[in-house]
């Protein structure tokens, strides 16, 4: 953890209540935002839960690997684009993020960025379509969505690694059981292709893929899975 960086810096990569609060305190302790996040630290006196939080989530800027920098108008963004057809791969190709922080800015269950689903109800769809699609955000969508249906090439007889396995994967500290499926397009598979089910993973009712590689055989999928899955998100981690 690198605590030399200005906190105008670090700042950017925290939420929109929290900056608030931490520009409270760079006020009440005459700092500014060529101040490093450890002088801060030092001289800061907090008096309320919420600027203890705010300090303590400045202290852990750069920690948390669902939190890649993004603003929170992008995580708004990425949402509106999700709503409007756009797959998890497509996004996190679109964003040069992490496809699980995808599904955990969409994902109604997940403890993570709460306030951009808070945002949409709030405004409603419509508003807040209006508020995060803008002209150049959906031309770049477009070539995303432009691309052909892949399902052709996936074999669904190839079914050597169909099943549940015990695995631990490169990323994983414990054993998970992952379910290997070949699955038809429906409301939420928009290709058919083979997917797996992490049952001991953050969502254990979702199906994912690694790209459409690992959508063509089950030996795919299974190969790729043990490079994707990884262990559940502990408390450690602001929710966003």
């Amino acid at each position: 953890m690198n605590n030399s960086v200005k906190v105008s810096e670090a700042i950017q990569a925290l939420d929109p209540e929290v900056r608030a609060i931490l520009t409270g305190i760079l006020s009440k302790t005459g700092a500014n935002g060529e101040t490093t996040v450890s002088q801060l630290i030092g001289m800061a006196k907090p008096t309320t839960g919420n600027e203890r939080h705010a300090l303590l989530s400045l202290c852990n800027w750069n920690s948390n690997k669902f939190a890649p920098k993004l603003s929170f108008a992008k995580r708004c963004e990425i949402l509106a684009l999700y709503r409007s057809g756009l797959s998890r791969e497509s996004l996190a190709a679109m964003y040069k993020i992490d496809r699980r922080t995808v599904t955990h800015i969409y994902n109604p269950m997940s403890p993570h960025y709460k306030n951009v689903r808070e945002m949409e109800t709030g405004l409603g769809l419509d508003r807040f379509r209006e508020t995060y699609l803008s002209e150049d955000t959906w031309n770049k969508a477009l070539m995303f969505s432009q691309a052909k249906d892949k399902g052709e090439q996936n074999n669904k007889y190839a079914k050597a690694k169909e099943g549940v396995h015990i695995v631990r994967g490169k990323n994983c500290l414990y054993e998970h059981r992952v379910i290997i499926r070949w699955r038809e397009k429906d409301d939420v598979i928009d290709v058919p292709g083979w997917y797996y089910n992490d049952l001991d993973g953050d969502f254990p009712d979702k199906w994912f893929s690694v790209g459409d590689d690992s959508c063509r055989t089950s030996m795919a999928c299974y190969v790729a899975m043990l490079q994707d899955i990884t262990d559940k998100v502990t408390g450690t981690e602001n929710a966003r």
